[in-house]
């Protein structure tokens, strides 16, 4: 399609290929994966500037005829570049879509995407490219008619009185929608007009994170967008992002010159004589052949892709350029300054000689001379209440004491520092900025509003006026002061708090619940200074999704502001003042607030105002305290985990379907609470969901949380997290009392999950943690290990109910299905376990673990209706668990980690190992059954260290344990190369082994002690090189130890 000709019967060709591909691929995007919903995306924005040059052309079909050769040449290199990209994709296109696209599902499984998906990422980076040239190509044309045509003005006439006001006659012709397009090409507007050049003229084309959603409808305009989708919409899968709302770029800094924009297509004609934009043809990065040096002369587009991406940031800035000079150019439209309400001349003078003595120390940008108006209009509003209503009728008040004097005075600063300060000529520049024209805005209705409800003043009156406060700027403490190297007002961001509307103050993600101006005592006492009024404002705020309430302190200049969490203490922390901190308010209390580096004391002009700024965090407080750790009499409770989460929705737990009704809440805290009474078995834990501070109806919830089985899954993108779980409320039925009457009883079941919840944290690494909090216990290990996903831990508890008892907690994570759970076990002193050397598994065949006990059980009635039974004790049940590793060494350091001071170093299997008792008649021998052999040596010995003999026999024998300490050169030589004896010594036999002292121990003897017996003890291998091995460790003890963690043979060390 090179050779165009400016035809637009090829104009529209390329249109309408723009929206029917789009059409096809919007129609099996469905169930699509996420590079082809991008590409999707790119085709809306691609076939809507294609469509909006075609607008261009109907509107006025003489302009091609009147562009420039390159003009021309770079928008034909742009359309047939862009026809190539939309042809290669119509192939592909064609070539599936006999696979039926009537249902999106069957569609994508029947196509092998893993095949297509660097074709689809390539096609998706070239069409954002073309939208981007497009785009551009645009511009430059618009400006070039502007520049060209000599008949703006009788455009101006014919569009209307309220085009002719403006400075936009380019964007009020493209406002109408032209009725003469083919009708072949009434299609749905997609992106809408308004929303495309709101697209082409923001900081990125399409957002990154841009979606379609999981369940698809037609594309519809912005406006229906913005009225169909409610903010407590539920959250899809993958959801759309509002063209409408994307990120606006940045703007330039207040001091920047006008010469500095680039020219705007609705800039002026002497606006655009100062500067020209390059055309489109000579931007190597834009357009034509001139894309990159690795771009051919036929537009294709090169490989990289990181070079696409530069290409895109550069065109957007320029865009964003053009953006930011068409907002310059528009006018203001505020209200007219009353004659009747403005400061006399000697109120001008001060006023005036006010501002300059400010001016000799810094310069003020119009930013912040709005802010300080601003300040003075809320100070008003704080004097007299009346000011900021609306219902009130006009010209109420009267200026008869002095609080509504007061509040006078402050309007009139405010209306003086607007009309002689901000809105004079030289400053209007600066004035252009989407926030500055809204506090604009704002400030202007407010003050002609509020000075609109005071009657006309007297001579008497104004003559009062000179009593009040008339200065326009506030005190600032010693401590308060800064010095700022370049000039300018400090703590810009410290200013975001001054807004006409409650509603605008704060950042984006912050939420202001209560402002109010407040008398503050401010660092050291020896360099505080008393002072009229209320010179500092406080706010009460909150951030979304947080849970606590932040308190803010900040003065009038931004050199200070202080922010801290505000928490339940703050609420009991009343402090008599003694004397007032001002000298013409009489405050009793003063509530201390303290910021970590500065103490401040924090006093009220009225109990009204300390009422209402109280009570918004007593009533969440209150709302929430199941949250807060318990106060218990035998138990203590702990914070776990303290989070917040953007949405938590309750799902059914077989289908992880939601609910009907959704039960969804978006922006909450989530916390962990863990409750440890006297016997560290029975710990619970609590988990606890509250809504935000923000909320105008507070909420909390709490469900109870076992230690152990609880599943998590990770779904797509980190941040969320299913997680599953039984509570204390399965119903069983099974038992009668013996006289054929049922009973009821609410157990725990862990294998049949009855909770489900679906969590969105913030972030990747929050999820990360609530993982860990959940599937592992809050002390440290003692032994770690891992494999993958899975890990084995094992832990040191403690009861301290009568006398100290210590034993060992076992912690096992799994992973099946996509879903990680643990398993909790506990192995008290005396135990016993069974080491599979083949297969580096250790079975312990009598653990303990926890059972929860509800508060219904065994009851000949149901639970009253409405009334859930909960959970009411832990109860001890015994079981078995195998625990299999990867390598001898890591098992080693498990077993190791279950005794107190021995370290296992040698175990293998043995043909049978044969003792003789002291008998005067014979011998006693063992069954000849098979035995394992270990090998434990004792840590931190005083004189030495010290080898213990470990035998346990199969479970036919009963005595299956045999313990004895082998003393260096003890071992005799035997003929038998696999037999290895010891000469007659005492040894310990039992049924279990006592893990702190490592003996074996029977439950049968007297006070648990050991039963020790007297004989030879004859040891036969399987091979002999496990019987050298032996043999070296009990001999050379330290050597072969070395020779076991070096691989150094114990020859060559001993030598």
């Amino acid at each position: 399609m090179s050779g165009l000709n400016w035809g637009v019967g090829d104009l529209l060709t390329v249109t309408k290929l723009a929206w029917d591909l789009y059409h096809k691929c919007y129609l099996v995007a469905r169930e699509a994966p996420e590079d082809f919903r991008q590409l999707v995306n790119e085709l809306a924005s691609l076939q809507g500037a294609l469509r909006t040059l075609r607008d261009d052309y109907n509107s006025d079909q003489s302009f091609l005829e009147r562009l420039g050769d390159p003009r021309k040449d770079a928008l034909d290199k742009c359309l047939g570049s862009c026809n190539a990209t939309l042809q290669k994709l119509q192939t592909l296109v064609t070539k599936y879509q006999e696979l039926g696209i009537a249902d999106g599902k069957q569609f994508w499984m029947k196509l092998k995407w893993v095949t297509k998906k660097g074709e689809i990422a390539d096609l998706r980076s070239r069409i954002m490219v073309h939208t981007c040239n497009i785009s551009l190509c645009m511009s430059s044309i618009g400006k070039y008619r502007q520049d060209a045509s000599s008949g703006t003005m009788e455009t101006s006439e014919k569009l209307g009185p309220v085009a002719r006001s403006q400075t936009e006659p380019w964007i009020a012709s493209r406002s109408k929608v032209t009725n003469d397009s083919p009708k072949e090409l009434d299609e749905p507007e997609g992106l809408g007009l308004w929303g495309l050049r709101r697209v082409y003229t923001g900081a990125t084309l399409v957002e990154p994170t841009a979606n379609l959603t999981s369940d698809l409808s037609p594309p519809v305009s912005e406006e229906e967008y913005s009225e169909d989708r409610s903010p407590d919409a539920p959250i899809s899968k993958s959801k759309s992002v509002p063209h409408g709302r994307l990120r606006k770029a940045s703007t330039f800094s207040v001091q920047q010159d006008k010469e500095t924009f680039p020219p705007s297509p609705l800039a002026s004609k002497e606006c655009s004589e100062d500067a020209s934009i390059t055309p489109p043809s000579q931007k190597k990065a834009v357009v034509g052949s001139g894309l990159s040096n690795k771009r051919g002369s036929k537009g294709k587009v090169y490989e990289d892709q990181g070079g696409v991406v530069d290409v895109v940031a550069d065109a957007m800035n320029e865009l964003a350029k053009v953006r930011q000079k068409e907002r310059s150019d528009r006018p203001l439209r505020i209200v007219r300054q009353d004659p009747i309400h403005q400061a006399d001349s000697i109120l001008k003078e001060r006023f005036q000689q006010f501002a300059e003595d400010e001016l000799r120390i810094r310069r003020l940008s119009a930013k912040d001379w709005l802010r300080v108006a601003t300040w003075w209009l809320l100070k008003a509003r704080s004097h007299v209440p009346e000011l900021e209503s609306s219902v009130s009728a006009k010209a109420s008040l009267r200026i008869c004491s002095d609080s509504t004097g007061q509040a006078y005075v402050d309007l009139l600063k405010s209306s003086w520092i607007l009309h002689t300060i901000i809105l004079h000529k030289n400053n209007l520049s600066s004035l252009m900025t989407d926030e500055n024209r809204k506090l604009l805005y704002n400030l202007s209705d407010g003050i002609n509003e509020g000075l609109g409800k005071y009657g006309s003043p007297d001579t008497s009156q104004r003559q009062a006026l000179m009593n009040q406060n008339i200065n326009i700027w506030e005190l600032l403490q010693p401590e308060e002061e800064t010095s700022d190297e370049d000039n300018l007002l400090p703590g810009v961001d410290n200013q975001r708090w001054i807004t006409v509307e409650q509603d605008d103050a704060g950042g984006e993600n912050e939420i202001v619940l209560y402002r109010t101006f407040v008398i503050a005592a401010i660092g050291s006492k020896r360099y505080r200074i008393k002072s009229r009024g209320a010179p500092y404002m406080l706010i009460l705020s909150t951030k979304d999704g947080e849970s606590q309430p932040q308190v803010t302190i900040c003065n009038q200049s931004g050199s200070i502001s202080l922010t801290r969490d505000f928490i339940p203490d703050d609420l009991k922390d009343r402090l008599n003042a003694g004397s007032p901190l001002s000298t013409d308010v009489d405050v009793k209390d003063g509530v201390p607030l303290n910021f970590g580096r500065m103490s401040v004391t924090v006093a009220f002009a009225n109990d009204g105002a300390q009422q209402r700024f109280m009570d918004f965090p007593r009533t969440y407080f209150n709302s929430v305290k199941r949250r807060e750790p318990r106060q218990l009499e035998n138990a203590t409770e702990t914070l776990l985990f303290d989070r917040s989460v953007d949405l938590f929705e309750q799902l059914r737990p077989a289908t992880l379907k939601p609910l009907n009704p959704r039960q969804q809440w978006r922006s909450c805290n989530l916390r962990i609470l863990e409750t440890t009474g006297k016997e560290g078995w029975r710990t619970t834990r609590r988990l606890v969901v509250s809504s935000s501070a923000g909320e105008k109806q507070p909420w909390c919830t709490e469900m109870f949380l076992p230690l152990s089985n609880v599943r998590i899954h990770r779904e797509g993108a980190a941040r969320v997290a299913v997680i599953k779980w039984s509570d204390c409320t399965h119903e069983q039925s099974e038992h009668t009392d013996g006289n054929y009457n049922r009973m009821y009883s609410y157990v725990y079941n862990e294998n049949n999950p009855n909770l489900a919840l679906s969590l969105l944290f913030r972030n990747s690494a929050d999820t990360t943690d609530f993982e860990n909090t959940v599937l592992k216990l809050s002390s440290e290990p003692i032994f770690s290990s891992s494999t993958g996903p899975n890990f084995r831990h094992i832990y040191s508890i403690s009861d301290v109910d009568t006398l100290i008892k210590k034993y060992k907690a076992i912690l096992l994570a799994h992973t099946r299905m996509g879903w990680r759970y643990s398993e909790l076990f506990y192995m008290y002193r005396d135990t016993d376990f069974i080491y599979d050397y083949s297969a580096n598994r250790v079975r312990f065949p009598h653990v303990y673990y926890t059972d929860y006990i509800s508060s219904h059980v065994e009851k000949l009635y149901k639970p009253d209706p409405g009334t859930v039974p909960s959970f009411s004790h832990c109860d001890k049940k015994v079981g078995n668990v195998s625990v299999e590793f990867d390598d001898e060494a890591t098992s080693f350091r498990f077993i190791s980690a279950l005794t107190s001071g021995h370290d296992l170093i040698f175990s293998r299997p043995t043909h049978n190992v044969i003792i003789k008792a002291p008998r005067r008649f014979g011998s006693m021998r063992s069954n000849r059954c098979q035995a394992q052999v270990q090998l434990w040596l004792q840590r931190d010995t005083k004189g030495g260290r010290n080898i213990r003999l470990v035998v346990r026999w199969e479970e036919k024998v009963e005595d299956k344990w045999l313990t004895l300490t082998i003393q260096r050169g003890a071992l005799q030589r035997s003929k038998d190369g696999n037999r290895a004896s010891l000469p007659k010594g005492s040894y310990e036999r039992g049924r279990k082994l006592d893990m702190k002292n490592l003996t074996a121990t029977d439950s049968r003897a007297s006070k648990g002690e050991p039963c020790r017996k007297e004989g030879p003890v004859s040891i036969s291998f399987d091979a002999v090189r496990d019987r050298e091995e032996f043999a070296a460790l009990v001999e050379g003890l330290k050597e072969a130890v070395l020779a076991k963690e070096t691989k150094i043979p114990v020859d060559e060390l001993t030598n």
